[in-house]
């Protein structure tokens, strides 16, 4: 069996000053490589006419654009609240936190769920419901979502060493899919460790936030990803009792949703631009 090529975020950078004819896709993370791939290929067919490809994050980014004009590759980054204060025609931003948020999807769920259940799409798409999920996690994050908006605007630039971790933390009670509300308190004040800063976080976000959509699609969906599969799960036992294996952890549910996120009429448009770049890029090769 072949070894699978392996190059680190710099050396992905590299490549695109080197292989001025091979076109590139740039996404944030090695993560998030086969989610792109796989919506792209449903939209761009022949993988062979690009390569997709991973770096060491937003400032990564930002600084590549900054210092090279290479106009073989199209960069993809999370919108999330970090800004990465530059415009460029080579950049693509998501309109959701990131791309975990796009698996919170009727569409993307329900198409990954006619597999599980033996059923037809519409079937799924009738019988799932996600509004008690959607209701549930806008009530739930509300002053923590105010939290991390103004803990990544605001204070993690003055912030020198260490910065607490937060972005994997587990919020979920005990086996349910429900957010804990004493986990979230705790989160809260850990990034905010004083009254003084919960209110400064209030008011900031108050005049501050003004992104469309709700939690679903604004909160890290990272963060979500217990509390979605333990949602998935139970609503699939509840239409289909005797499917006690399916979605039974994050990981092969994450991979169930990324073989289908591409159905998502959300995440298509969003990657028009760099469907039509790739298509311009060919025509200039060939």
């Amino acid at each position: 069996m072949g070894a699978i090529p392996k190059y680190n975020g710099v050396e992905n950078l590299r490549r695109i000053k080197m292989q001025k004819s091979t076109t590139f896709v740039v996404v944030e993370g090695v993560d998030d490589v086969p989610i792109y791939e796989s919506c792209l290929s449903h939209m761009a067919q022949d993988c062979s006419k690009y390569d997709i490809v991973f770096t060491d994050g937003k400032t990564a980014i930002r600084e590549f654009l900054l210092a090279h004009q290479a106009h073989n590759a199209i960069f993809i980054i999370d919108r999330d609240f970090q800004d990465i204060e530059i415009e460029d025609p080579r950049l693509v931003t998501l309109d959701r936190y990131s791309i975990e948020n796009y698996f919170i999807c009727s569409q993307v769920i329900s198409h990954s769920l006619k597999f599980a259940l033996n059923c037809k799409f519409k079937d799924a798409f009738d019988a799932f419901d996600l509004s008690e999920f959607s209701d549930f996690i806008s009530a739930a994050t509300e002053e923590l979502i105010k939290a991390i908006y103004y803990y990544q605007k605001v204070l993690s630039k003055n912030i020198e060493g260490e910065r607490p971790a937060w972005s994997d933390t587990f919020l979920c009670e005990n086996s349910s899919w429900h957010l804990c509300n004493a986990k979230i308190d705790e989160l809260v004040r850990t990034l905010l460790p004083t009254a003084e800063a919960r209110e400064a976080a209030d008011e900031y976000y108050q005049a501050n936030f003004d992104l469309p959509g709700s939690a679903i699609e604004n909160f890290p969906g990272k963060m979500l990803k217990v509390s979605l599969q333990r949602y998935i799960k139970q609503q699939v036992l509840k239409m289909r009792p005797s499917a006690k294996g399916k979605y039974s952890d994050v990981e092969t549910t994450r991979e169930l949703l990324s073989a289908v996120i591409h159905k998502s009429d959300e995440i298509a448009r969003i990657l028009t631009p760099v469907v039509e770049f790739i298509r311009g890029r060919e025509a200039q090769l060939n």
